[in-house]
């Protein structure tokens, strides 16, 4: 499975690995490895996630949620 990001999504994403790196340095990085592990489990198993709408599905970070 393919999963590609909105822009404004990308940009809120960029902001939040930006503000953890800020509060605490290297928070960032692991923050984005949380979210690139969540991708990883959602193009693995796509339908494994709690449904939020009848086309998108709910996927927390294990450490961010």
């Amino acid at each position: 499975m393919k999963i590609n990001f909105l822009q404004i999504a990308q940009i809120e994403l960029d902001d939040a690995i930006s503000y953890y790196n800020y509060e605490v340095p290297g928070l960032g990085d692991a923050f984005l490895t949380e979210v690139l592990n969540a991708l990883d489990r959602i193009g693995e198993f796509p339908d494994a996630w709690h449904p939020s709408s009848k086309r998108t599905r709910r996927c927390q970070t294990r450490r961010f949620p």
